[in-house]
């Protein structure tokens, strides 16, 4: 549950969803461990029954690049799988079977653009994989990639297995008196993600000066929180206009209710990613009958489907041109709409084969929510590794 606490990224919110269903589907019991020095500090963030092992990570990730000490084997108890829900993961205890998710290969496939904090990951990763760890990834690209990078460290290919994440149904909420203000005024288009260079907000912020010349009454408001990317999006704002940087907003980090809330009355979400291992605002934006631009690049063509205009993740004069499209060609943001709704509760292109592997002779309807992906997790966990 470590992802979980404090300031949660998408990985943070797909680890909390995915046990609040898991736990909903009672054929499994769950035993939550939070693996942070200041773990305690945010027990509110996390189940009640959630075990705390109070050990600095950065300790273990010294440790456990060379060694398989310290076992949590006495910590963790009598248990049938461990699941390591973002990409720390314990070295082996005895027979009981390890699974990793693996929310993406940035870290392998783009190191230039990852801490060396997150670096320091790969060689722990590689000695799991040796081990004979499971492997969980949300897309058939990550899946891809994942075979492609750790070539040397995975002998049997049948143990990384694609189960798709989602999102939770989006209800109506009131949303909180500063983002109501915000929103009340002229029409905007969203970007929601963590200020890191992957995500591509400096060419966004570039495409924007085109984007405000042929719509002066749009906004642009950048949703999450910060990150290393600032430096890079501070320069491309100073390159603007002043009539069009006035027009941007950044938010900072935001409650689920006020994401909800911003989603829902956006024009448009701008995703130009540069690589995404799924893109879980995507699925949100198809949840909230939002049109998307995005990028092609990671899953984001796997996970959006013809939900999306895509354009370079590249080229800001690309990105431009897809929002201008999508801003200008009503017929078309309504076509992008009806396909990301159709594609949320009927399509659900994300299971092809997961969905024949384990749900095979089951009817289980629409895969549209959490508790329905929750289950396939569930069923995934008891079948392949037996």
């Amino acid at each position: 549950m470590t992802p979980s606490i404090g300031l949660r990224t998408g990985i943070g919110q797909v680890v909390a969803h995915m046990y609040d269903c898991l736990e909903e589907s009672n054929s499994i019991i769950l035993e939550p461990y939070a693996l942070s020095y200041k773990a305690r500090a945010y027990a509110n963030d996390l189940p009640e029954n959630t075990h705390f092992i109070t050990v600095p990570a950065r300790a273990l990730l010294n440790t456990w690049k060379y060694s398989n000490w310290p076992s949590l084997k006495n910590q963790l108890g009598e248990i049938d799988l461990v699941h390591a829900t973002n990409y720390l993961a314990p070295p082996a205890i005895n027979n009981v079977p390890l699974l990793i998710t693996l929310h993406d290969a940035t870290m392998v496939k783009f190191p230039e653009l990852v801490s060396p904090k997150v670096k320091s990951l790969i060689p722990i990763i590689k000695k799991r994989l040796r081990a004979g760890a499971h492997v969980h990834v949300p897309t058939a690209a990550i899946k891809s990639d994942i075979e492609e990078h750790f070539s040397d460290d995975i002998e049997d290919a049948s143990k990384i297995h694609i189960v798709p994440f989602g999102t939770p149904t989006i209800t109506e909420s009131e949303p909180s008196e500063p983002i109501k203000k915000l929103v009340n005024a002229d029409p905007y288009i969203l970007s929601i993600g963590m200020l890191e260079p992957r995500k591509n907000h400096a060419r966004l912020i570039e495409a924007f000066e085109a984007v405000y010349e042929k719509n002066k009454h749009i906004r642009l408001f950048l949703v999450g929180p910060d990150g290393p990317a600032r430096p890079q999006i501070d320069e491309a704002l100073s390159k603007l206009s002043h009539n069009a940087r006035s027009r941007i907003s950044i938010t900072g980090p935001v409650s689920d209710k006020d994401r909800s809330y911003l989603l829902k009355k956006a024009t448009l979400l701008a995703y130009p990613s540069i690589y995404e291992g799924f893109g879980l605002p995507v699925l949100e934006a198809m949840s909230t009958k939002t049109a998307i631009v995005s990028s092609k690049e990671g899953s984001l063509e796997e996970v959006s489907g013809d939900a999306s205009e895509f354009v370079d993740a590249y080229s800001s004069e690309d990105i431009a041109r897809g929002i201008n499209l999508v801003l200008e060609d009503d017929k078309l943001r309504e076509k992008l709409i009806n396909n990301g709704e159709k594609q949320f509760l009927e399509k659900d292109p994300f299971f092809g084969g997961i969905k024949n592997k384990f749900f095979e002779g089951n009817e289980k309807g629409s895969h549209n929510n959490m508790i329905d992906r929750a289950l396939n997790m569930d069923l995934f966990i008891n079948n392949p590794i037996n």
